[in-house]
């Protein structure tokens, strides 16, 4: 009897020391791409190359209704002035660009746009921009660094651009 009693106590700890599995589901969430081709990217080519000669009527088409630009600035929720909208956009390019003589060049470049899992796409601009001033005839450049929105209608809902004004600033100059 006691081997018996023994041997059940012994069963009983092994059973009660055995870890229980827990299931649990897990959603496994398709990864983003990244594409340096295709419809969006072709459409920021032609936004960035619309902008590099003045072509403001295309460089507006590539723009939805209600896309705004925000340039060397942190967008705001408070500060209406920090981003404004395309057409206001395009009239300081006018004013800017009537400082240049002829367009502005763009060099090496890299375009790519990220597509997330949800479907929202993001596409990243890193170009070498030259150009020279009418008045000095000093060539002014600088990297510039645009971040977009496109939205499902294929045209970009915001642009975000970083870069250095150094040279920008010297135009009038």
């Amino acid at each position: 009897m006691k081997k018996i009693v023994l041997l059940f106590l012994t069963a009983s700890t092994l059973f009660a020391c055995k870890s229980s599995e827990v299931k649990t589901e897990s959603t496994v969430v398709a990864a983003g791409t990244v594409t340096t081709t295709g419809p969006d990217v072709d459409l920021i080519k032609k936004s960035i190359t619309a902008w590099a000669d003045g072509d403001w009527a295309t460089y507006a088409s590539t723009y939805a209704d209600t896309a705004k630009s925000t340039h060397n600035a942190w967008p705001s929720a408070t500060d209406s002035t920090v981003s404004v909208k395309i057409p206001v956009l395009i009239e300081g390019f006018k004013k800017q660009r009537a400082l240049m003589d002829g367009n502005v060049t763009m060099g090496n470049s890299i375009i790519e746009v990220v597509t997330m899992p949800d479907g929202n796409k993001y596409g990243h601009v890193w170009v070498e921009l030259s150009w020279k001033s009418k008045k000095s005839g000093v060539v002014g450049k600088s990297v510039l660094f645009d971040s977009y929105g496109i939205n499902k209608d294929g045209k970009i809902s915001y642009e975000w651009p970083i870069y250095d004004t150094k040279d920008v600033a010297t135009l009038n100059q």
